[in-house]
């Protein structure tokens, strides 16, 4: 009998823990897998997925390539024909199919300088970057340009090497394809360094972005990442208008959005996530004089339950204003902020917000207003103001 008592009291417990647990996950915001790879001075930021890039200079001995890797040489002195080219591959050392983009590293510093004709030049804006599938080491300069011909753009940063997302299975690895850097012949003395002030480049890297891809299936069907985030780096601008779209889970400490200067930026994505770093996990951030209109998306930040994180935060003399989408703090009393003693104010007009009424606010007072002619409705959890 008391074994009996004993069992069923186990059972129960069982059965209860399994129930908060579901209760726990009911509601709670996740953010997608992702994994980054880079070269040169660009650090290598690890997520869930597990993407390798392998490089090779002979197409026979393959490594992998880490953040102190130097794919350039960045003593090169750049002349008309120069050219360096390296060997590379996309390996996927995980377990779960990724998708993945490949692109020139956007942190590498290249200085002004003057030409023997005493004209202010780059170097960088006479170089020649292209890609290229390939079997087996290039024989000679000459044919890797011809094999680039079709790819190559001028140098700049981030400037993308891969057309589009390419979709590898866990355990697979992509062709061997030749990226090149080279100056044209057809260069002159424009390019042409004076003696005391040289125009150079240096920090040349390659960054390869990885996300969830559509392949693997739960109970329902094979969407359940199809919106996986795909823009891994902070969206900032400092001037210009400027739409924002897609999905995107970037670095929360300024804002996975960052807006500063005079910028003025419309958001109308998919999903913003800001992921926890350094005490900061926000997704939109509107500093200096810039403004941000917000008009859809899903907003949410990923950091320890509880944090005293933002989600929206103005600061300075910078406006946000919200017109639409749906927004989940980890801590909702932080779901809308701006700098105390600031001219920054948040200006509300839609939205649904998670355990946050915008109309009674408890930090950012006499920060956050509802627009004249709108007004907040609660249903459950959520926080939806409309128009009266």
């Amino acid at each position: 009998m008391t074994n009996r008592k004993s069992t069923k009291r186990a059972l129960l417990g069982s059965v209860v823990a399994m129930v908060l647990c579901l209760a726990m996950l009911v509601g709670a915001t996740f953010a997608w897998f992702t994994d980054t790879a880079s070269t040169g001075v660009n650090k290598i930021q690890a997520g869930n997925l597990d993407v390798k890039l392998m490089y090779s200079t002979d197409m026979q001995t393959w490594k992998e390539a880490t953040d102190q890797t130097k794919l350039f040489d960045d003593n090169a002195l750049w002349e008309p024909g120069y050219t360096q080219v390296v060997y590379l591959k996309i390996v996927n050392a995980g377990n779960l199919a990724l998708k993945y983009e490949a692109g020139f590293s956007k942190n590498y510093t290249s200085n002004r300088g003057k030409n023997v004709n005493g004209d202010w030049y780059r170097v960088d804006n006479y170089l020649k970057i292209g890609t290229a599938e390939t079997a087996t080491k290039f024989a000679n300069r000459e044919d890797v340009w011809s094999a680039i011909a079709a790819t190559e753009k001028t140098l700049a940063k981030d400037v993308m090497l891969t057309d589009g997302w390419i979709t590898l299975k866990a355990g697979e690895e992509s062709e061997p394809f030749a990226v090149a850097i080279y100056m044209p012949t057809s260069v002159g003395n424009e390019a042409n360094a004076s003696r005391h002030r040289p125009s150079s480049v240096s920090g040349l890297g390659i960054e390869v972005r990885a996300t969830q891809a559509t392949v693997e299936s739960d109970s329902f069907d094979n969407n359940y990442d199809a919106n996986a985030a795909t823009v891994l780096n902070r969206v900032e601008y400092t001037d210009g208008e400027h739409t924002v779209t897609g999905n995107i889970q970037a670095n929360g400490t300024a804002g996975a959005i960052h807006g500063t200067g005079t910028a003025k930026i419309t958001v109308d994505a998919t999903t913003v996530y800001g992921t926890y770093v350094s005490n900061y996990a926000m997704a939109v951030c509107a500093s200096s004089r810039s403004e941000i209109i917000i008009k859809g998306g899903e907003f949410a930040n990923q950091a320890p339950a509880g944090s005293a994180l933002s989600l929206i935060y103005a600061e300075d003399n910078a406006k946000i204003t919200i017109e639409g989408g749906t927004f989940k703090c980890v801590n909702p009393a932080w779901t809308l902020n701006c700098n105390d003693n600031d001219a920054a104010t948040i200006t509300v007009k839609g939205g649904s917000f998670y355990q946050f009424d915008p109309s009674n606010v408890t930090v950012g007072e006499g920060e956050i207003f509802i627009a004249d002619g709108y007004h907040v409705v609660q249903n459950g959890d959520w926080y939806t103001v409309v128009k009266n």
